[in-house]
């Protein structure tokens, strides 16, 4: 016997329904759905039409789309006064195709996301009060596996702890805590939006451009208080020195971000901290 509850789950993409839905794609979708029924019950009978006009919508409803890759033909083909009808203005946007430690912070100061200011970069009001809200509504941690099944890109998730998992039964991610796992669910879900090309990211790309994300922040996702970022020059006897770049909430001492990196690719990380490493007596295990 099918399992219909099972099948509609498999079905539905929280990434694009629900708070993620896209308006202008929902819209586009429906014509498009609409004009295919009209054409099928032309062709065949009323009755055939009206049954796959149904089916077409009920795929809208639990996928967010009919047609695949609409977000992208939205973007191109719309114009941009129906756009703006949708709060989809252009300018918001960016098509990124590769992310690295190095680009981090050209791609997040490209669109709405950050600004610089002085000698750093800050988020951007906008973007801050987009991420906060979702931060809010996003919170819930049984839902938790999905959201970052979707974030992540993966078809299969395998919950270990609070705050880490396997994906596709191979790779492995963890997080600093359920802190800034809950702020990564919540980005990722507003950068979907912004950054044209975040699905064909590859899981690393992702991760460093959600964690340069969380450099920024200076309110803790779990608490509001303040958050206290420090770096540090770490000694090895076995090999050179690296780079340890820690991000804290003051109030309940949650770790929002723990990097540890080469002293030659230390700099873009650095930089998006806004401070410089100190040298460190202790060695670094």
């Amino acid at each position: 016997m099918i399992d219909l509850p099972d099948v509609l789950a498999r079905l539905e993409q929280p990434a694009y329904t629900g708070e993620n839905r896209c308006l202008p794609c929902t819209a586009v979708n429906v014509v498009i759905a609409i004009t295919l029924a009209i054409g099928i019950g032309v062709a065949t009978t009323a009755l055939v039409g009206a049954f796959a006009l149904t089916v077409f919508l009920g795929l809208i409803r639990l996928r967010g789309y009919l047609v695949p890759g609409t977000p992208t033909l939205t973007r191109r083909y719309l114009p941009d006064r129906v756009l703006a009808m949708f709060g989809k203005s252009p300018s918001d946007t960016l098509t990124v195709e590769t992310v690295s430690p190095d680009t981090l912070e050209s791609v997040l100061t490209a669109t709405t996301v950050a600004t610089e200011q002085g000698d750093g970069i800050r988020l951007t009001p906008s973007f801050r009060q987009q991420w906060n809200e979702r931060l809010s509504r996003d919170g819930d941690p049984e839902s938790r596996s999905d959201a970052v099944r979707s974030m992540l890109g993966a078809d299969e998730i395998r919950r270990l702890g609070d705050a880490s998992y396997v994906l596709d039964g191979r790779k492995q991610v963890r997080w600093e805590s359920t802190a800034a796992l809950a702020a990564d669910v919540a980005a990722a879900a507003e950068l979907r939006t912004r950054l044209e090309g975040w699905d064909a990211l590859e899981v690393d790309e992702r991760r460093d451009l959600l964690t340069g994300l969380r450099l920024l922040r200076d309110r803790c996702p779990a608490c509001d208080s303040g958050v206290t970022t420090t770096a540090e020059r770490l000694e090895h006897c076995c090999r050179r020195p690296r780079v340890g770049i820690r991000s804290v909430c003051e109030a309940c001492d949650r770790p929002l971000v723990e990097v540890v990196v080469t002293e030659s690719s230390a700099d873009p990380w650095l930089e998006l901290a806004g401070v410089t490493a100190a040298n460190d007596s202790a060695s670094d295990p």
